[in-house]
């Protein structure tokens, strides 16, 4: 018997395959919002509908009243193209086969029961009773079990790949790598596997990871970011990607331009990655992206030891957008939060800037305060002093800023370079009309900085090659003793060099030179591992020969006598497996040193000029100081010889806490042993209202 039978499919996995193959056409493409929207990390454009404000120290929020109209931008427009027809499986014909009859046994009758000898069956025994059904507990009727779908086994050959000699390299690469942590010999088997076409994606990635193990931190983001710009690979391409997230450190600024948009690609998550975001914020702010900025600096805790770095820059992106306000408050913050530790650079870097907003505003004495945050061991404390004096100028607190440029003039500080700070000197003794000391003090000034001016200008005219000036901060560093270098006095070769524009690119030299240092160290390495496997090799050549002879552990002592003639052989290999890719590394490194030492030797160039137009600028206001002292000097004299009484008008005060004072021997006093922090003892003796002019133009 033969039944048909139509095998029904289910319409979504019919609609599923036959829709597989559509597609979408791009009929418009999409335009980015405008460039005063701050657009989110899921890139959706916003509009901050609230306006912060800080008075008297609160923050107070408005809402804006008129919405301007606003640019978001436009999404891709696509349409869909023509769906293909349906290709439903042809139904199938089920054969059925046919049930065997069997023949149903003889009926039993009287006549034939009597042929047995039939026992009565006995009274049926009650086994249970009604009370017993009542106990038995109701069972849930199960679910109904569909019958399983089966299909029609297909099964076919599949050819094994067996391990090349390649692959059996890449697994003792990794041994070595990962368990035994010998990195000089799993980096010579990693890079003679980049020459495989097979396996340079995988030799390239644990070459970079080997090299940062052995601390080699160029080579190794110049690696892994081959990896990620070589490879089609996203597998790889994202492994790569989070190694170099997960090791700022050793990635530059840059950087960010091409990792960024891979972490929106591969949707990885960095909002706890604070180091990342750090580096972005630096990144776009450099760009002048300052909506991007904004967003960086969202996923950086209170809690987090980043979180300083964060405010300052947050305190520059209110700063550029001129919410100055706030970025006081920020840098308030940021004071409170490093109090604890006071010669932190970025607490000075915050101080300096808060204090030079404070005198913008005119608040003189917050900056004053301000100032006096800038600890004396940082190399910004000598311009923070005569800063701080010029505020005390603005403030007519002459004697402070008199005192406070007299601490500067002492041997303490024989070997600073700080011409200016005579200049506020002069100009406090003016104001106090004291005209002998301010005329001392501008003979002083000449008598030491005119030489200076005279060998700088010589220096200029004869060194007109760019790295000239990083050769001579080369050679002082060299030799510090020295009180000269190429003409250059050593107080303004410090001065000159402490900038950070040179200093950070100075630091960034020295690591490649560390980093050299630890390439040659491999191959030195890599030498001794031979010798001591050489003697290891002799050693387990006679336990083997020993086991020979006694007959036991025999196995034992031929496997590790064949153990170290492998590593000898890997070892004595990889120095020439190295060889190249050293040589290109050091190649590398060198160039990108010759290429940093261009940019320091025009930023210390470039130093060197504002230096010297500053002193220059300085002793040209010698003359006009020397008019105004002898001018006043001399209306002084006529005003006495009237018999002129002394302006006695009390003026404010710009000083630390009167508890924390100490006096000393010469005419001033110094506050919690620090240089810096005299006031001068020298009276005011001008004419009653008296409108002495003084100079506050640096």
């Amino acid at each position: 018997m033969k039944k048909t039978i139509s095998l029904l499919v289910t319409l979504p996995l019919i609609y599923n395959v036959a829709t597989a193959d559509s597609g979408l056409n791009v009929k418009k493409t999409a335009r980015p919002a405008a460039q005063n929207m701050r657009v989110k990390t899921s890139q959706v454009p916003t509009y901050e509908l609230y306006n912060k404000k800080v008075v008297n120290g609160k923050v107070e929020v408005s809402k804006v009243k008129n919405i301007p109209r606003l640019d978001i931008g436009e999404e891709r427009q696509v349409n869909a193209t023509a769906v293909s027809p349906l290709r439903l499986p042809a139904s199938r014909d089920v054969q059925v086969r046919q049930v065997q009859r069997r023949p149903s046994p003889e009926l039993i009758t009287a006549s034939i029961a009597a042929r047995y000898n039939v026992t009565p069956v006995a009274n049926a025994k009650v086994v249970t009773n009604s009370e017993a059904f009542n106990k038995i507990p109701d069972v849930k009727v199960l679910s109904p079990i569909a019958d399983p779908a089966t299909t029609e086994p297909h099964v076919s050959l599949v050819k094994i790949d067996e391990m090349k000699p390649n692959d059996y390299k890449l697994l003792q690469a990794l041994i070595f790598l990962d368990m035994q942590k010998n990195y000089e010999l799993a980096m010579a088997l990693f890079a003679e596997l980049m020459d495989d076409k097979e396996h340079r994606l995988e030799a390239l990635y644990q070459y970079a990871m080997t090299a940062k193990a052995l601390g080699l931190s160029s080579e190794y983001r110049e690696y892994m970011m081959k990896v990620v710009q070589e490879t089609k690979n996203k597998d790889w391409q994202q492994k790569a990607t989070e190694a170099l997230i997960s090791s700022v450190a050793d990635i530059k600024n840059s950087d960010v331009a091409l990792i960024d948009p891979l972490v929106t690609k591969y949707d990885l998550d960095v909002t706890k990655n604070e180091e990342y975001q750090l580096t972005r914020a630096k990144y776009y702010s450099e760009k002048g992206n300052l909506g991007m900025v904004e967003d960086a600096l969202i996923y950086i805790p209170e809690t987090s030891p980043r979180y300083p770095d964060a405010l300052i820059l947050s305190a520059l992106f209110n700063y550029r957008q001129g919410k100055v306000d706030e970025a006081v408050y920020t840098l308030e913050n940021l004071m409170k939060l490093t109090e604890s530790n006071k010669t932190s650079q970025i607490r000075a870097i915050g101080a300096l800037t808060l204090a030079r907003i404070q005198f913008q505003k005119s608040q003189y004495k917050e900056a004053f305060q301000s100032y006096l945050k800038v600890d004396k061991s940082n190399p910004l404390w000598l311009q923070a002093m005569v800063e701080s004096a010029w505020t005390q100028i603005l403030s007519e607190d002459y004697e402070g800023a008199a005192g406070n440029m007299f601490s500067l003039h002492t041997d303490f500080f024989k070997n600073a370079f700080a011409p200016e700070s005579y200049v506020v000197r002069t100009v406090g003794y003016l104001n106090l009309c004291q005209y002998g000391d301010g005329a001392q003090i501008l003979q002083e000034m000449n008598k030491r900085y005119s030489p200076w001016k005279k060998k700088l200008e010589e220096y200029a005219a004869t060194h007109k090659s760019t790295t000239a000036y990083y050769d001579t901060v080369k050679g002082w560093l060299k030799n510090s003793d020295l009180k000269e270098v190429d003409g250059l006095p050593r107080s303004f070769i410090v001065e000159l060099a402490r900038h950070p524009a040179y200093m950070n690119l100075q630091k960034q030299i020295n690591s490649y030179e560390d980093e050299i240092t630890r390439f040659n160290k491999i191959a030195l390495t890599l030498i001794k591992m031979e010798r001591e496997l050489t003697a290891k090799q002799a050693s387990a050549n006679k336990d083997f020969a020993d086991a020979k002879k006694g007959g036991s552990n025999i196995e034992k002592a031929e496997r590790k006598l064949m153990s170290y003639r492998i590593q000898y052989h890997i070892a004595k290999k990889a120095r020439a497996s190295i060889k190249n890719l050293r040589t290109a590394g050091l190649a590398r490194i060198e160039k990108e040193k010759t290429g940093m030492r261009e940019t320091a030797s025009k930023a210390l160039q470039g130093r060197f000029g504002d230096m010297l137009a500053a002193l220059d600028r300085v002793l040209d206001q010698n003359e006009v100081l020397k008019y105004e002292l002898y001018s006043g000097a001399g209306e002084h004299i006529r005003y006495q010889m009237a018999g002129g009484e002394v302006n006695e008008k009390e003026r404010p005060e710009l000083k630390v806490e009167q508890e924390k004072s100490l006096n000393w021997k010469f005419k001033g006093e110094i506050w919690e042993d620090e240089v810096g922090h005299y006031r001068s003892s020298l009276k005011n003796v001008c004419a009653q209202e008296s409108n002495v002019a003084g100079m506050a133009d640096q």
